[in-house]
C-alpha cells in the first residue's frame, strides 16, 4: 500500500450518525436494498474461503470491492433522496439496511483495520468489533432471481453510459429513451427499469427481446476467403451474399455456416467469408456486449433541454454552496440571472432547484438587482459565480438565510 492508500481506502467508506438499527421493516426495503444484503452475503462465502486459506490480500479486496461498487457508488448515491427524508418508513428502511451492511462490514475488515473498524461498530452499535461474533453465515438470504436482475441492471447500465459517452451526452441532460436486452430468458425485475431510468436519467425504459429492432445488419463479403473457395465464380457470390435477409445474417453473426444459391449452385457459406455490419437503427446510439445491448435515443427536445439546464443549474449552486462553505442543512436565498434559456429552465423548474438547493427564496432575473462585483466583506451576498452552460451565460448569488 502506498502512501496514500489508507486515506484512500477510508474515502470510499461512509458513516451514518445517530441511526437506530431495527426500523426499517423488510417489506419497505426496495429491490436495490436486498442487492447490498444480497450482495454481501454472496462475498462472504468468497472473503471467508481467502482467509481460511491465509491469503488476506484478496479477502480484503473483495471487501473493499463491495463497499465501493455495491454500496458506495450504486447503493448510497440511488438512495440519496431517501436518506434526505425526514423520518419516514422508507427513510428508516434505507437507514436500516445500510446499518446492517456497515456493521457487517466492519466485523469483515477488523483483522485488517482493527481501530477505525472498532470506532465505527462501536459507533454504530455500542459494542467493540473486537468482541462481536465474527460474521460467517449470510446476515441476509441470497435471492437469486434479484442477484441475477440486479447484475443485468448494472451491465446494462455500464454500456448505456458508454453509449451517453459516444453520443457525447453528458448524464445531467434528460434523454427521451433507452431500450434494453438480457441475453437468454432472463428479464430484470419490471419494479429495476425505475432504478435504471433514474441511474441513466432516461424517461422511458423498454426491454425487448432481441438487438433486431435495435440494429440492422449488412454483410460485406470477404474476398479473401471466398476468392480460395469460389474463384471466379467469387463476385457472383459476393453478390448474392450483399442481399442475403436479416435471418440469414443473424444466423452468420451467431457463429453458424449457412448455405445460398448463387453461381447456379449451393454454396456454404462460413462466418469468415462475411463481415457483419451492424448499424444502428434510426438516430439511436447502440452498445452491445456478451448477448446484452442498449439503443440510447439522443433526441433533446426543447423541454428536455429546459430540464437539462435546470439539472445544470442545481449542481453549480450546490458546488457554489460548497465552495462557501455551507452547512449541508443551511438555507439559503437564492439568485439567478443569465441567458433567457436558462432563465426560462430554472422558471420551470423554480420549486425543484429551490428543494434541491434548500433555498427559502429563489429570485430570478429582474426580481433583484444582484450586485455580482466584489463589494467586500458588507456585501449582501455570501458567494457569487459567472459563468456559462453549453454557450449560454449565467450569474448566480446566494446567501446563507438565517431568519
Amino acid at each position: 500500500m502506498g502512501g496514500d492508500g489508507a486515506p484512500r481506502c477510508r474515502r470510499r467508506a461512509a458513516v451514518p450518525r445517530g441511526v437506530e438499527p431495527g426500523l426499517g421493516a423488510a417489506s419497505l426495503r426496495r429491490e436495490r436494498d436486498p442487492r447490498n444484503g444480497g450482495a454481501l452475503s454472496a462475498h462472504l462465502p468468497q472473503v471467508n474461503a481467502h482467509l481460511d486459506s491465509y491469503d488476506a490480500t484478496l479477502a480484503a479486496r473483495r471487501v473493499m470491492q463491495f463497499m465501493d461498487d455495491d454500496v458506495s457508488k450504486w447503493y448510497v448515491r440511488q438512495s440519496r433522496a431517501r436518506f434526505y427524508e425526514v423520518d419516514t418508513a422508507d427513510n428508516r428502511a434505507a437507514f436500516a439496511t445500510l446499518h446492517e451492511v456497515l456493521t457487517v462490514t466492519c466485523r469483515l475488515l477488523a483483522p485488517f483495520a482493527p481501530f477505525i473498524t472498532d470506532a465505527v461498530h462501536r459507533a454504530l452499535t455500542g459494542v467493540s468489533v473486537h468482541l462481536a461474533r465474527y460474521t460467517r453465515e449470510s446476515p441476509t438470504p441470497v435471492d437469486d432471481t434479484l442477484e441475477r436482475a440486479m447484475d443485468d441492471v448494472r451491465t446494462l447500465a455500464g454500456l448505456a453510459h458508454a453509449a451517453r459517452d459516444m453520443a457525447d451526452v453528458k448524464v445531467r441532460q434528460p434523454l427521451p429513451s433507452l431500450q434494453c436486452v438480457v441475453p437468454g430468458d432472463a428479464t430484470p425485475v419490471s419494479a429495476l427499469g425505475e432504478l435504471l431510468a433514474s441511474e441513466l436519467n432516461v424517461k422511458r425504459v423498454e426491454f425487448v427481446t432481441s438487438t433486431d429492432s435495435l440494429v440492422s445488419l449488412e454483410a460485406k463479403a470477404n474476398f479473401r476467403t471466398l476468392g480460395k473457395k469460389f474463384g471466379k465464380e467469387t463476385p457472383q457470390v459476393a453478390e448474392v451474399i450483399a442481399t442475403l435477409d436479416a435471418a440469414v445474417l443473424q444466423e452468420l453473426a451467431g457463429g453458424r455456416s449457412v448455405t445460398i444459391q448463387a453461381a447456379g449452385a449451393e454454396r456454404l457459406i462460413a462466418p469468415d467469408d462475411v463481415a457483419i455490419i451492424r448499424r444502428a437503427s434510426g438516430a439511436a446510439v447502440v452498445q452491445e456486449h456478451g448477448g446484452y445491448g442498449v439503443a440510447l435515443d439522443p433526441t433533446i427536445t426543447p423541454e428536455l433541454r429546459r430540464e437539462g439546464l435546470a439539472r445544470e443549474v442545481i449542481s453549480r449552486v450546490q458546488r457554489l454552496r460548497k465552495e462557501a462553505q455551507l452547512a449541508v442543512s443551511d438555507r439559503i436565498v437564492l439568485a439567478v440571472s443569465g441567458d433567457a434559456e436558462v432563465e426560462s429552465a430554472v422558471a420551470a423548474y423554480r420549486s425543484r432547484i429551490a428543494e434541491e438547493v434548500l433555498a427559502v427564496r429563489l429570485l430570478l432575473g429582474d426580481e433583484v438587482d444582484m450586485p455580482f462585483a466584489d463589494r467586500g466583506d458588507d456585501a449582501m451576498w455570501t458567494a457569487t459565480q459567472s459563468g456559462d452552460v453549453d454557450g449560454r451565460a449565467f450569474r448566480f448569488a446566494l446567501t446563507r438565510e438565517d431568519s
